[in-house]
């Protein structure tokens, strides 16, 4: 708050070009953020729906393949007839009717392992490409609930991820598996009579149908009707356990969209497609950071441009506030002028607008305040000045010199020497008193001034008083208002000397210290109150009629008075006084040499 105005509107200026610099950039950032998201979760659904259409497709042809080989008249035979050795079954699939449906198989390559069980513990026909062996015991399968659920299916298809867990239908599997179950009808009276199933690698799903979908930064996750995953492929995702709660919203959504998960530290958006007729939801998931990355690059130029321009900016605000404030440095420094007694101080004014109506409201005022100081104080002092050559005018110098002169050669024709000592030490006071008119004199002509009036009073007092002047020679040629130590050696003779009986003893000093002279006059009289050394320098109401005889202390108010006016706040005068220890007054004024006289009155 102690700034100046001018860096007050610079620094707030520039706040608020920060501030909405970075609202702007940070705003931009997100929206195109949002943008790009948006296009792409746009982008990513067409992936999904692909991956769904062909994950759906590879369900319906095993589906079909798996119903036309169900049917046909030679595993229905076989199944009921209660075929135990496969190398029978197998012969007979291989020609005749079922031919084309085996090439198919092997042709398409859509699944890797087949196990066709009858009523027997081994399977009555199985097939595997992928060098997986060793089928499991019909006995065990039926104790799985993979088995209890394909039987609650009541012949239609039953899917499942292939695992530890439930990995009943294979000894030696060689790869990852998606399991396919069904229960085989006997197309006559519709009972049970087999049970097949069928195992795709999950390498076969990626190679043929997810081809170029995924990579390691893009990942495609599958999963079943229960919320288990059947297929990783690229980029790993999902975490099981508490960490897959994160996707508990999306597996309760019906219908595709897209989420933005924190998955370990790392923004994915993650879009999914709903449950397809089997059950099955795909989600396809891509990091934020790689979507954005070339808008990060953005961010950071856009950012290095704004942190330019405001470096740049700072010239330019820098003299735009200069403009702005400098018509109020004007007035600063005018009133600074006039403060310091300029009262013809004016301000030039350029403009119409708050400052130019401060200006001329300044302008009006230092005329008003200098009409009232002309008015009043000037009126006052030439008042006072006025009185005092009236009084000298009365006293007309030649005449009093003259007369007396011939007082003193009277006194001397008398033989009065001691009046004619005391009438040329008086026409020597007056002479220096009257000064030619002039305020200012040489210390030397105030000392003479004071010994003259001191040697005056000692013929008065007699003995009781003893004075001593140690003013050194070196002062001697500096000027000084004249008659302004006088009144306080009057003001120690009255309220000192004459109060106190055997008389006392009167001390003026003086010194040069530095740039200024200061004097100090002492007396060992009785001293003085505190109220009394307020009494006498604080000046009398302008206003009151003095009519009472008592004005003691209007010298010595006079003498402050002219030092103010002449010194203005270079001089000090202190009084140190206490009752039965004397008074002492110590009066420090500037050193004006007498070549500087005219430049200082």
């Amino acid at each position: 708050m102690n700034l100046s105005i001018k860096y007050k509107i610079f620094i707030l200026f520039y706040l608020m070009i920060v501030i909405i610099s970075l609202t702007l950039g940070y705003y931009s950032y997100q929206t195109s953020s949002k943008q790009i998201v948006n296009k792409v979760s746009s982008t990513n659904l067409g992936v999904i729906k692909e991956v769904d259409s062909n994950i759906t497709a590879l369900q319906k042809n095993i589906a079909d393949w798996v119903t036309v080989f169900s049917l046909a008249s030679v595993v229905q035979e076989g199944l009921i007839r209660h075929v135990s050795e496969s190398r029978e079954l197998e012969s007979t699939l291989y020609s005749g009717p079922t031919a084309s449906i085996m090439n198919q198989m092997l042709v398409t390559r859509n699944f890797d392992f087949l196990a066709l069980y009858g009523r027997g513990q081994q399977p009555v026909f199985q097939e595997a490409s992928d060098d997986s062996s060793g089928p499991g015991s019909f006995a065990n399968i039926q104790k799985s609930a993979v088995y209890d659920r394909t039987l609650a299916l009541n012949g239609a298809s039953y899917w499942f991820p292939l695992n530890d867990d439930n990995n009943v239908f294979l000894q030696n599997n060689r790869n990852e598996k998606i399991g396919m179950s069904r229960i085989i009808r006997s197309v006559s009276d519709g009972s049970m009579i087999g049970f097949i199933f069928v195992g795709i690698n999950l390498d076969t799903i990626r190679n043929k149908h997810l081809k170029h979908l995924y990579d390691q930064d893009h990942g495609i996750l599958i999963m079943d009707v229960n919320g288990n995953p059947l297929l990783k492929a690229g980029k790993d995702f999902y975490r099981s356990g508490e960490e897959a709660a994160a996707f508990a919203d999306i597996r309760r959504s019906t219908s595709p969209g897209s989420m933005i998960l924190n998955e370990q530290g790392e923004e994915l958006l993650i879009t999914y497609s709903g449950m397809n007729e089997n059950g099955w939801q795909t989600m396809y998931a891509v990091p934020l950071s790689l979507l954005t990355k070339e808008l990060s690059s953005i961010k950071v130029f856009v950012l290095v441009l704004i942190v330019v321009c405001l470096l740049l900016s700072i010239p330019f605000m820098m003299i735009l506030t200069s403009l702005l404030t400098s018509p109020i440095r004007v007035l600063l420094r005018s009133m600074k002028r006039f403060q310091n007694g300029h009262f013809d101080e004016r301000v030039d004014i350029k403009y119409k607008d708050e400052i130019g109506e401060l200006s001329r409201g300044y302008n009006s005022m230092v005329v008003n305040i200098e009409s009232l100081v002309n008015d009043v104080y000037v009126l006052q002092l030439k008042e006072k000045e006025a009185e005092l050559k009236a009084l000298q005018s009365q006293i007309n110098p030649h005449f009093l010199y003259n007369m007396l002169d011939t007082i003193f050669w009277e006194a001397e024709a008398a033989g009065q020497s001691r009046i004619s000592e005391m009438i040329v030490n008086l026409s020597r006071l007056f002479r220096l008193s009257l000064n030619r008119g002039k305020s200012f004199t040489s210390v030397k002509k105030e000392k003479e001034l004071i010994e003259l009036y001191l040697v005056l009073q000692k013929m008065r007092f007699k003995d009781l008083l003893n004075y001593r002047i140690d003013i050194p020679e070196e002062m001697e040629s500096y000027v000084m208002l004249k008659l302004i130590l006088q009144p306080f050696i009057e003001n120690a003779l009255i309220h000192g000397i004459e109060r106190k009986r055997g008389g006392g003893n009167v001390t003026v000093t003086g010194n040069l210290s530095g740039d200024f002279l200061r004097f100090v006059i002492e007396d060992d009289g009785p001293g003085m109150e505190e109220s009394a050394i307020r009494n006498l320098l604080e000046p009398p109401n302008e206003s009151d009629i003095h009519t009472a005889q008592e004005t003691g202390g209007y010298g010595i108010q006079n003498v402050h008075a002219r030092l103010k006016h002449f010194y203005k706040n270079g001089f000090s005068l202190n009084y140190d006084s206490e009752p039965g220890k004397g008074t002492r007054v110590v009066m420090i004024i500037p050193a004006i040499s007498e070549n500087k006289e005219e430049q200082s009155v």
